[in-house]
Parts: structure tokens; C-alpha cells; sequence
């Protein structure tokens, strides 16, 4: 089976374009050699993938002919990412997340035209 499809079908990327993006980015690997998206991959290939902060380390079990369902995914893919991965990229997210600006939406609601108008005094309370 195609890398690409591979990875769509076993959830580690929402879908085949992104997952083809990856691998031609080289954030896909197998044994220390970036994947093209169109490879062949093999029960017991050992996949290295980057994905944003979080860096996969999963074993090939067996294919699967369509998308499948979280809970089927364990029966084609081994997880062998370690835990501390799992862990710096949530710290890695929560730290996007606080530092980020919230941002107004582009357009007030009237709610909050009317207090942007109060504030400004051209409207009487």
C-alpha cells in the first residue's frame, strides 16, 4: 500500500493530501530515509513521522482497504511513540495557545456596537 493512503487510512493525517504533503516535506521516514508519498510499504516497516510538534514512532501491522475507526486502528499500526513526545507537544500547544492574541471577530454584533458607542459617549445610556 501507498504510504500516503497508508497514514490517511490509519488516522495519523486527516487526509491524503496532507499526509502526501508530509511525506514530501520528508516528515515521513523509514529507517533514517524520507518516504516518498507513492512508496511501498511493508508489514513491519518502521515509520518515523513528524507531525507539527509531535514526533510518531509507529510499525506497520497490516493494511487496511478503507479509512477505519479509532478503535480498529490497533490492529494495523503499532504505537511505539514514547510518552515525553506525547507530553512536550502538549506543553509545545499549551504555550501556542497562551501566547497567541485572541482576536476580535472582523465585525462587531450589536451588543457590542452598542457598548463601543457608549464608551465613545455618542450615545446616551
Amino acid at each position: 500500500m501507498r504510504a500516503d493512503q497508508y497514514l490517511h487510512h490509519v488516522r495519523i493525517f486527516r487526509s491524503r493530501n496532507m499526509a502526501s504533503q508530509a511525506c514530501t516535506r520528508g516528515n515521513v521516514r523509514v529507517g533514517g530515509q524520507p518516504v516518498k508519498a507513492a512508496r511501498e510499504l511493508k508489514v513491519g516497516d518502521l515509520l518515523d513521522i513528524q507531525r507539527g510538534d509531535l514526533s510518531l514512532v509507529v510499525r506497520v501491522l497490516g493494511f487496511p482497504k478503507f479509512r477505519v475507526g479509532a478503535p480498529l486502528v490497533p490492529q494495523f499500526m503499532e504505537d511505539f511513540t514514547p510518552t515525553e513526545n506525547y507530553r512536550k507537544a502538549a506543553e509545545a500547544r499549551r504555550e501556542k495557545s497562551l501566547s497567541a492574541p485572541h482576536l476580535m471577530p472582523a465585525k462587531p454584533d450589536k451588543k457590542q456596537l452598542r457598548q463601543i458607542r457608549q464608551w465613545l459617549g455618542s450615545e446616551e445610556a
